[in-house]
């Protein structure tokens, strides 16, 4: 039975904080995240949720419209820090939906689904002091006029076209969000500024940051990538003040009659790697542990400040991770200390194997969710968008979150699964499909950040790899020569999903062109695929 009253709803998203980081997620880890712990006693750990995609911008699009991030133009990789935007005009979000319904909305933090800045008619070299002489000649790239391909290359030092004296033109405001507070992009991603509503706040004026920053590895843990920078941007003060706003909002919020919707993607644990004076060294485990550990307090910041607020029982808390653990964490060095990341899960950030997307998640809600609860029944992240509306009792159109799933019956206790399937894509945008206990990877070598960059790559996209996970968790028996028959069945569904543009009941939609050639890599393995894409073949 619903509650009367809608709820608030606060959602955290952390930036790559593993499922293994969590120590009421992994019994072995060494990092004690109290706090986290804490809100599960409070509600219901979700031990098998997967973001729709292993890396942040696609799976905060999944997260927010509950449409597979694969539908988008943004086919793999990651959009730019000075990206314009990847959602569509005309798409409606969890925000808007809230919004129509009622609701206060607001997001605080890292924004990174690009924004729609006025631009300039060059590159800006003079104002930042830069020799034009040492930049490469750019014709096209990812970020402009349409194009979401990372193979169409991007500028390594980026915000030099932007008009920061102007209006951002199209973004969270414009997106369903009353108030907005945050940063473009990570934390390692220029334009370094901050942004209060379609404005920067202070104009960048000078340039930081590093050439080709590696995020792969943990060389460079504490280091951000090349790009302009406003004097008042200081990156390790970046978190804290997210923090503060965050608990401000709050504030203003509870004064009000209406319910709110406070979407939180935090920049934590995300590189560089650069915790605070409380928590620097508190972990044992180096700049990453303790940042896992900065984190686990401020979660128990915002509960502390909704049971101030006597809001903690209207609220549905939502806590979880956008996908795996990152390289940058330095995975032999934590393991070396008895702490996995990735729990028993093979792979991390950007994999198609389970380390990849498999989410640390946890829902409070006093009114409906039993506290101490589990759930093992497989969800998405994309699901979060039709629980929602189920419990406020809101309809959505037929256009709208196709790939969504309510998993309420879950919240209430039921113990019966709520998806048949369900579908993941990796850093370079190759599919896997998981159906029961058994998942299918059409991706050669886990598709992780390593072949990111590659287009169509010959054999990269195909039906690869095949793991019963009730008996394999850990993905190291490929069975794929063993099953013919369900491989078939698999691609079957799959092929089904993408060609009538939803996963859902309802009328057949269209999935966004790939710009700038139409051409769609990772699905050449689908049977009829010239068919298919003969549609977007256009210039």
């Amino acid at each position: 039975m619903l509650a009367n009253k809608k709820p608030n709803i606060v959602l955290i998203f952390a930036d790559d904080l593993g499922y293994g980081d969590v120590s009421c997620f992994n019994p072995e880890s060494k990092i004690q995240t109290k706090n986290i712990d804490t809100l599960a006693e409070e509600g219901m750990r979700f031990t098998d949720t997967h973001a729709t995609s292993a890396l942040c911008t696609p799976s905060r699009y999944g997260l927010l419209t509950g449409r597979y991030n694969w539908r988008s133009s943004l086919k793999s990789f990651v959009v730019p820090g000075d990206s314009l935007a990847l959602i569509e005009h005309d798409r409606k979000t969890i925000a808007h939906l809230l919004k129509e319904n009622g609701y206060n909305t607001a997001a605080i933090g890292k924004w990174h689904l690009g924004l729609n800045w006025q631009l300039k008619d060059d590159f800006d070299y003079e104002k930042y002091g830069l020799n034009p002489d040492e930049f490469p000649d750019i014709k096209t790239r990812m970020g402009r006029d349409g194009i979401f391909d990372i193979s169409e290359g991007r500028m390594d030092f980026e915000g030099l076209d932007i008009d920061y004296s102007k209006p951002i033109t199209f973004g969270p405001n414009q997106l369903g969000f009353d108030y907005f507070y945050g940063t473009p992009a990570s934390l390692d991603q220029p334009p370094y500024v901050y942004i209060e509503n379609d404005r920067v706040v202070e104009e960048p004026t000078e340039v930081t940051g590093v050439f080709r920053l590696d995020r792969s590895g943990p060389s460079e843990q504490q280091a951000w990538q090349n790009g302009v920078a406003a004097s008042n941007f200081v990156h390790s003060e970046v978190p804290d003040n997210m923090q503060k706003k965050a608990l401000e909002v709050i504030d203003m919020f509870a004064e009000e009659d209406k319910p709110f919707f406070l979407y939180y993607p935090t920049h934590l644990v995300h590189g560089p790697l650069l915790p605070n004076e409380d928590f620097e060294g508190k972990s044992g485990l180096g700049p990453y542990g303790d940042f896992v550990l900065q984190l686990d307090h401020y979660v128990g910041e915002i509960m502390a400040k909704l049971k101030e607020k006597d809001l903690f029982e209207d609220t549905v808390f939502i806590f979880t991770s956008d996908n795996g653990a990152s390289g940058i964490c330095d995975f032999d060095a934590l393991k070396e200390h008895g702490h996995n990341p990735s729990y028993i899960f093979k792979g991390l950030k950007g994999d198609i194997w389970e380390g990849g997307h498999r989410e640390p998640t946890i829902i409070s809600y006093p009114a409906m969710i039993q506290k101490g609860s589990v759930s093992n029944h497989m969800i998405s992240l994309a699901d979060i968008y039709r629980s929602i509306a189920e419990i406020i009792d809101a309809e959505i159109p037929d256009d709208t979150a196709e790939d969504s799933i309510s998993n309420v019956s879950l919240w209430q206790g039921e113990n019966e699964p709520v998806r048949d399937e369900v579908v993941h894509t990796s850093a370079n945008g190759g599919f896997s499909i998981r159906r029961g206990d058994w998942k299918l990877e059409l991706v050669n070598n886990g598709g992780g950040l390593a072949d990111s960059r590659k287009g169509a790559g010959g054999q990269l996209y195909q039906p690869t790899e095949l793991y019963n996970l009730k008996e394999d968790i850990s993905e190291t028996n490929n069975v794929i020569d063993e099953h013919p028959e369900l491989v078939e069945s698999l691609k079957h569904s799959l092929t089904k999903y993408i060609v009538n543009g939803r996963s859902t009941p309802g009328t057949p939609q269209e999935n966004n062109r790939n710009n700038p050639t139409g051409e769609w890599p990772q699905i050449r393995w689908m049977e009829g695929y010239e068919a298919y894409i003969e549609r977007f073949k256009y210039d």
